[in-house]
């Protein structure tokens, strides 16, 4: 074994090392440690006493969701965060585990324009709703879901996707309501609708 081969080797049971130590010997930990030995490609760590949390990359969402269903049961909601200046969408899904009572964020990045990402119905049924929500409401698109269309909004809202950061509320407002929309003025700060 050359220099440079013993470095890259201590450099990974290092690295190994560090990461056994940061988890707790707790339930929570041998959670996190398990999953991250089936599924390499995630950062994984323990919040606190039955909370944990998993960072994987877009492209492996649905492998370590099937994944993490053996342990979590059900699929509580699907959650948006919008970070604009970013450029990306944060989807976190929570999950929770019926026969550890631990709760577990699992968070994925996409990028906003073009947002898609797998369908995970066909591991949890009830996805549909979150999904379809989060399609309404920021755009992402969910391949597989064949439910994707207008689910709350009115169909002349359908396209606006409202909850994104973006997304200007006035112009909106006084086009919907043209007239009835006379409290507003521009050189207020605050004004009612």
């Amino acid at each position: 074994m050359d220099m440079n081969e013993k470095k890259v080797t201590e450099k990974v049971e290092n690295a190994e090392q560090v990461e056994e130590t940061k988890l707790p010997d707790t339930r929570e930990g041998k959670l996190v440690k398990a999953l991250i030995e089936k599924a390499p490609y995630v950062e994984g760590n323990v919040r606190r006493e039955r909370r944990v949390e998993f960072n994987v990359p877009a492209e492996r969402i649905h492998d370590f969701l099937e994944l993490a269903s053996e342990t979590f049961e059900m699929l509580m909601q699907i959650s948006i965060v919008d970070w604009l200046k970013e450029g990306q969408f944060e989807i976190v899904y929570q999950l929770w585990s019926v026969s550890e009572s631990v709760h577990a964020f699992v968070r994925t990045r996409i990028p906003r324009e073009d947002a898609k990402l797998p369908t995970v119905m066909d591991i949890w049924p009830v996805a549909e709703t979150y999904e379809r929500e989060a399609h309404e409401f920021f755009g992402i698109v969910f391949e597989g879901n064949p439910r994707l269309g207008p689910f709350i909004l009115e169909p002349r809202e359908y396209e606006k996707h409202p909850l994104r950061k973006d997304f200007n509320l006035i112009p909106y407002v006084k086009a919907i309501y043209g007239d009835d929309f006379d409290r507003y003025d521009e050189s207020k700060t605050y004004y009612v609708i």
